[in-house]
């Protein structure tokens, strides 16, 4: 959360930012000064918010079947409360939303709506937009939103990924007026996008499934590289794929699968 005098020194920083490209001010996040150089590399209109509309969402996606639950049970814990809850697909497109009615009439006043997508490519720094384009959780507070629009508006985004593939699958997204933004938001969006997660796993087919099995017995008793391939999902061990990125790559796979298959062992993979 940004105090009122940091609000304040955020807001100036932008002004320059947009005036001179200066960003020499050391109270803003470098996160968000690379969010802003983006949006102004991809020309987003600071004073007017356009994003695009495309009705025609899937709400019967395998995103939408996981997640309806967990944002059924966001919607009881923060009833009372001035959140909406929104959840998008990988590319930004809003595809529900749920909250306080009056909150929710602004929120379709910048469009903030099913349908709309708030990509950063479209409307500038946000949680949604930003998270996505990081593809790591984001909080974004008041003045450093890079539109004019967004500014009385807190959102904290948290990607949602596939288990199995790793692929990005959406994002979960809580936004409130900026006055009354906590910490908290960032820790419970990604706590409930944790479990959408593991909603998503527990949807995988039986042959995902199948195939993770035999990928990690075969892990456990060979040492050369393994690569597992089907049409949604490819699995790999690190030597198959060298280097120190992917090597903690298949150990963040090992330890996400190692409870889901007990025959797993630590080190199946590496």
């Amino acid at each position: 959360m940004i105090d009122d005098y940091h609000e304040r020194l955020v807001a100036k920083a932008r002004q320059r930012f947009l005036e001179s490209g200066d960003i020499s001010q050391p109270e803003v996040r470098h996160t968000v000064v690379e969010s802003w150089r983006r949006s102004k590399s991809f020309g987003v209109d600071v004073d007017r918010l356009d994003p695009p509309l495309h009705p025609d969402i899937d709400l019967d996606s395998k995103l939408m079947r996981a997640a309806r639950p967990i944002l059924s049970r966001l919607e009881c814990v923060l009833a009372g409360t001035r959140v909406s809850v929104l959840l998008t697909d990988a590319q930004g497109w809003v595809l529900s939303r749920a909250g306080e009615n009056a909150l929710n009439k602004h929120l379709d006043e910048i469009k903030l709506a099913p349908g709309f997508s708030y990509a950063e490519e479209y409307v500038g720094t946000n949680g949604i937009g930003t998270a996505l384009q990081t593809r790591q959780p984001y909080h974004v507070f008041g003045s450093e939103h890079f539109a004019k629009r967004l500014q009385t508006m807190s959102c904290a985004g948290a990607p949602i990924r596939n288990p199995l593939s790793r692929r990005l699958a959406g994002l979960l997204d809580l936004t409130c007026w900026s006055a009354d933004a906590t910490p908290l938001m960032a820790a419970l969006v990604q706590e409930a996008a944790s479990s959408i997660e593991e909603r998503i796993l527990d949807d995988s087919s039986e042959r995902e499934r199948a195939m993770l099995t035999e990928f990690l017995a075969a892990c456990r008793h060979s040492g050369k590289a393994i690569l597992t391939v089907s049409d949604a999902v490819t699995i790999s061990n690190a030597r198959a794929l060298p280097g120190a990125r992917s090597r903690a790559w298949v150990a963040d796979q090992r330890d996400r699968w190692s409870d889901m298959i007990p025959a797993c062992r630590r080190g199946c993979c590496t």
